[in-house]
């Protein structure tokens, strides 16, 4: 099949489905918006009552292409997969397999992250089926009432997944997850795990029970919801006579096989995406999905520019990858990205020097290395994670409350409201009445805002003095013990930084986060001298290499990575690509 090269302006025929390759800075938000203002204009297939479905990958991503869409934006669903699934699929019928797995629809308001509970966690370990087999080191008090035991073991938890073995959609588990960096404790596969395993769908089930869906969930009740109630297929095919999939890439095969279902009548399917930005593997996307993914009449098309990056930043791009050389179309040469020689201090202090009052945006592999950096911008900032120190010893009612209201205030720092309030309405459980709750939210997190700076700098024990008067006076009191000391010992904006929030507005963020996003001036870390090596021989086969051009490919003026040392050899492959500084 042949490939046909566009721009980000050019329009294409509405009534096939479309594979579109777009490689960073190239467009294709711009582009995907003016072919949903396309085909609103010109089908006539939408009627007065059909949609068009636009999934994407984040938040952000959905608020973008909503605030472009400047008409016709109620005949669009925006949406993320896992907001399009739970309002489309799981809350309209969820009560058809409800009983299957005990769930009890009644409760079920949206879906969330897994909050680890020791609750929660004891209550499965009481109740698990070899409870009685456990041994030493692994009792069960040991591995409740040790902190070390408990944090692997809800790390472990935490990575509950569902996976395709054949046909079927299983449950799984990740047990290097079963680990605690801190204290270097690892639970044991055969003297522990394996014993566990056995259990884990009844501890998915004691979440179930409440109502309580977590964002795995809902990709699985999805696929089971359609697979055995197939006219749900044919609904959603009534309702959206196109449907739109950008970044495709990070798509698992759970929501590529739904996707083909939907297409395999009368509804147009179309996808955007670059292999090359494939990064979410862990999460079990697949990279060559998007390779292989094809529909009957399918018109294949590729971007080849970049809108975004000076030129002499997309030479180094183009260098990275061999399947697509993208062409400037600002035309501004800039300046040669830097590679700095030394310890990430002096590295990030000398970018500080250069990009002066501008903003420089750290970009890390992950969380560890994201903390660090931050450090460089707040020297007051703990080295330990001090929320899930918090989580883990203090009473679970109380650090429900408390811990809802941290991340409730982070998310409307960040203008995210909705999130927000939803996580004030988690503390609320109690009001059946879904409006007054609602209302009831948004009066708590506006108070809560409104006094961020009368607490921000605090100790921690303010802001639980605050939470009890104002929000919610039956969590226990907190009168003394270690857990006082650790609420009087550290601020609310320590605790603060350690909230995981997804497209949080910060000057360091990991890669991940950063997808998606551009930024003026982009500063890289890397932390071992061999990971200059995807520099020299690139392959972007590898996904730890395509998570580095990721992040390369931020960058819109100036682009600064760092590495500890750089030999002889090496410098010499890279000084025609990097203005090399020691």
């Amino acid at each position: 099949m042949s490939i046909k090269t566009i721009t980000s302006n050019d329009r294409i025929d509405i009534e096939h489905p479309f594979k579109i390759t777009a490689g960073p800075g190239a467009g294709k938000t711009h582009w995907l918006v003016n072919h949903i203002k396309h085909v609103l204009d010109n089908s006539k297939r939408l009627g007065c009552y059909r949609k068009v479905a636009c999934i994407t990958y984040t938040n952000t991503a959905v608020e973008t292409i909503r605030g472009r869409l400047n008409y016709g934006a109620e005949r669009v669903e925006v949406s993320t997969i896992h907001s399009f699934i739970y309002y489309n699929i799981i809350k309209p019928y969820m009560h058809f397999i409800a009983h299957q797995y005990d769930f009890n629809v009644k409760y079920m308001d949206g879906h969330d992250d897994h909050f680890i509970s020791r609750n929660y966690i004891t209550e499965w370990i009481d109740s698990h089926v070899n409870l009685n087999t456990l041994r030493t080191p692994y009792m069960r008090n040991q591995l409740l009432r040790m902190p070390s035991n408990l944090k692997a073991l809800g790390n472990w938890l935490a990575s509950i997944d569902f996976q395709f073995n054949g046909d079927n959609l299983e449950l799984t588990i990740d047990n290097s997850k079963a680990y605690d960096v801190e204290t270097n404790t690892r639970l044991a596969k055969v003297a522990c795990l394996d014993k566990l395993v056995p259990g884990l769908l009844e501890y998915k089930k004691i979440f179930w029970r409440k109502g309580k869906l977590h964002h795995e969930d809902v990709l699985f009740f999805g696929y089971k919801l359609i697979i055995e109630y197939p006219f749900i297929i044919t609904v959603l095919q009534a309702k959206f006579p196109y449907f739109f999939i950008d970044e495709f890439q990070d798509t698992n095969p759970v929501q590529t096989k739904i996707l083909n279902l939907i297409a395999q009548k009368e509804t147009i399917v179309g996808i955007i995406g670059d292999k090359a930005q494939a990064i979410y593997g862990f999460q079990g996307a697949a990279s060559n999905d998007f390779d292989l993914f094809s529909l009957p009449g399918q018109q294949e098309y590729v971007i080849e520019d970049n809108r975004r990056s000076t030129n002499l930043i997309i030479g180094l791009l183009n260098h990275l990858r061999k399947d697509i050389t993208q062409n400037p179309i600002r035309n501004v040469p800039g300046s040669k990205p830097v590679l700095f020689v030394g310890t990430k201090e002096l590295a990030f202090s000398y970018a500080q020097s250069v990009c002066g009052s501008e903003s420089l945006i750290s970009l890390s592999r992950d969380n560890i290395m994201v903390n660090s950096m931050k450090r460089l911008y707040n020297t007051a900032i703990p080295t330990e994670n001090l929320l899930d120190t918090l989580i883990t010893k203090d009473n679970s009612e109380r650090v429900k409350v408390v811990v809802g209201c941290i991340k409730a205030v982070v998310l409307g720092l960040n203008k995210k409201f909705k999130e927000a309030i939803n996580e004030m309405q988690k503390i609320n459980k109690t009001v059946t009445d879904k409006s007054i709750k609602r209302k009831i939210s948004f009066h708590q997190l506006s108070l809560l805002l409104s006094k961020y700076e009368s607490y921000k700098d605090d100790v921690l024990f303010a802001f639980y003095e605050l939470v009890k008067t104002e929000i919610n006076t039956s969590i226990p009191s907190l009168t003394r013990g270690a857990i006082k000391v650790f609420y009087e010992s550290h601020t609310f904006s320590q605790i603060a930084l350690f909230v995981d929030i997804k497209d949080e507005v910060s000057n360091c963020k990991t890669i991940h986060k950063a997808k998606g996003d551009e930024f003026d001036n982009v500063f890289v870390t890397m932390v071992a001298t061999s990971d200059v090596g995807y520099l020299i021989s690139p392959n972007l086969s590898v996904e730890e290499q395509r998570v580095r051009y990721v992040a390369l490919s931020r960058a819109k003026d100036r682009l600064f990575i760092n590495v500890p040392n750089l030999s002889t050899s090496q410098e010499e492959d890279l000084k025609s690509l990097f203005d090399i500084c020691r």
